[in-house]
Order: structure tokens, then C-alpha cells, then sequence
């Protein structure tokens, strides 16, 4: 392929995440009395990608990869609302509460404590995890720089409110950050009670480069704001389920180091 017919196919890439369809509260969220959970439900996840060289896979780029793929087993699991804030060694760490009644949204005085690491939220029943490959398996495709969130979609929504609740954390080598719906990918900076939700990444820059012929590893943890209003541990029952869509977009380089910024549809 030569250099003109790659620049012309080359557009600003654009890779889907369909994260999770999670079980939240009729409204929005908050932290639970210590002897409940909240249940979440997800039923599928997937990623795509639009752009023909930016691939994604579950454990490796091939030359059999392509621009989707499906997490269709996922079973019911339980998880307990959460914070992620930044650490003293400028790593994610997982945070939790108790509320201070069953019937009400506040968090109980001294009751906050630290869950862990990401592996340890995951262990703990406080997010969800799954993991993606993303770059390319052919070495005359040019490179990628600046892989970002380009914005987080709800894919369904439950009643009025419930999406504020839906949290994600995002982690690639050493970069985080986290997010919630929104249409440009903008990088959550505070939760509702005020608490620093600030990554360690600059301008939402998850990897700096994609080398032609290699990819980088993408980690997409979904989790429950337990900051967020009106729903308490009494509304447990009421729990439905709602889906999003994180994309991921990266500035293609052809093979002589230009940048290539034509866009391409996100969609």
C-alpha cells in the first residue's frame, strides 16, 4: 500500500468499548449500610474500532484480530460502592464507605477506608475488570500516538439519575484516569462530596506512542460512585440495568513519521 492510499485510510482512530451492563439504584447512588451490596449485572462487553489499522483483541494483536470483540459470558456479580483516588505513590486506590442508615444517602461519620489496589477491588467485590490489546499486527501501517478516552456513552438508561453513578477507571501501564458519561471523554476531576478523583495522566494521555506491529494493554474497571444521591441501601430492590460505551481514540503516523489527522466517524 503506498503512502497516499495509507494517509487517506488512515483517520483519527477510534476504538468502542461496550464496558458493562451494570445493575444500579432508581436513581443515583450512594453508599450502602456494611450489610448490603449492590448487585451488578454484565451481560456483555465488547470493543470495536473504525479505523482499519487500530485493532483490538483479548490477549494479543494478530493477523487474525480485528476491529471487535465480544465479552458475551460475563456472570452476575456483587459489588459494594467505591471511590478510586490517587495515592501517595501516584497509583489508583480503591476507597469505600458506610452509610449512616439504611434510608439515607449520607455517608456515616469515620466510616471511610481503604480497599486497595485495583487487583484487591476486584477481589473484594467493589469493580468489574476486563482487559484489552489494542494496536496493530502489521509493521507497514504506521504507528499510533496519544491514545485517549474520546468519550463514554450510556448504551441504556434506568430511571432518572442512574447514570451518574456509573464509574470508570481506566489503566494503561502506569497511566489511569477515571470517568464517567460524557461526550468528549473528559477526565473526572472531583466526585460529588468533593473528593479528588484527579488520574496521574497528562491531558487524559493513556499512552503516549502504539509502535507499528505492537500494542499496549488497556484495563477498563467499572465501578459505583458512592458519593451520588438518592439511592440508599432500601432501594436495593429496585436495581435495573444500564450499559456503556467507552471509545478510544489515538492519532494514526504513517510509515514517515507524519501525523495523519484526518477524522474518521466515531460511529
Amino acid at each position: 500500500m503506498d503512502t497516499k492510499a495509507l494517509k487517506k485510510q488512515m483517520g483519527a482512530a477510534i476504538a468502542m468499548v461496550l464496558v458493562a451492563a451494570v445493575a444500579l439504584g432508581s436513581a443515583t447512588f450512594a453508599w450502602f449500610v456494611s450489610n448490603n451490596t449492590v448487585k451488578a449485572t454484565t451481560s456483555k462487553i465488547s470493543a470495536q474500532s473504525n479505523a482499519p489499522f487500530l485493532k483490538i483483541d483479548k490477549t494479543a494483536i494478530t493477523e487474525g484480530s480485528t476491529t471487535s470483540i465480544s465479552y458475551a459470558e460475563d456472570a452476575d456479580v456483587k459489588l459494594y460502592p467505591a471511590q478510586v483516588v490517587k495515592n501517595t505513590d501516584n497509583k489508583a486506590l480503591f476507597k469505600s464507605a458506610y452509610a449512616s442508615a439504611a434510608t439515607v444517602t449520607t455517608e456515616l461519620t469515620n466510616s471511610r477506608y481503604d480497599v486497595g489496589d485495583a487487583a484487591n477491588a476486584v477481589t473484594g467485590g467493589f469493580a468489574i475488570k476486563k482487559s484489552f490489546k489494542i494496536g496493530t499486527a502489521d509493521a507497514k501501517a504506521g504507528s499510533f500516538k496519544n491514545l485517549k478516552v474520546a468519550g463514554v456513552e450510556l448504551t441504556s438508561k434506568g430511571t432518572e439519575g442512574l447514570e451518574d453513578a456509573l464509574s470508570i477507571l481506566v489503566v494503561c501501564g502506569d497511566n489511569w484516569a477515571v470517568y464517567k458519561k460524557s461526550a468528549d471523554g473528559t477526565v473526572l476531576t472531583e466526585y460529588k462530596d468533593k473528593v479528588s478523583a484527579a488520574g496521574n495522566n497528562t491531558d487524559g494521555v493513556l499512552a503516549d506512542t502504539i509502535a507499528a506491529n505492537s500494542s499496549v494493554d488497556v484495563d477498563v474497571y467499572v465501578f459505583y460512585d458512592g458519593s451520588e444521591t438518592n439511592v440508599y441501601t432500601n432501594n436495593l430492590d429496585k436495581l435495573t440495568a444500564i450499559g456503556a460505551t467507552v471509545s478510544f481514540t489515538a492519532t494514526p503516523v504513517n510509515t514517515q513519521g507524519q501525523e495523519v489527522n484526518a477524522p474518521n466517524e466515531s460511529k
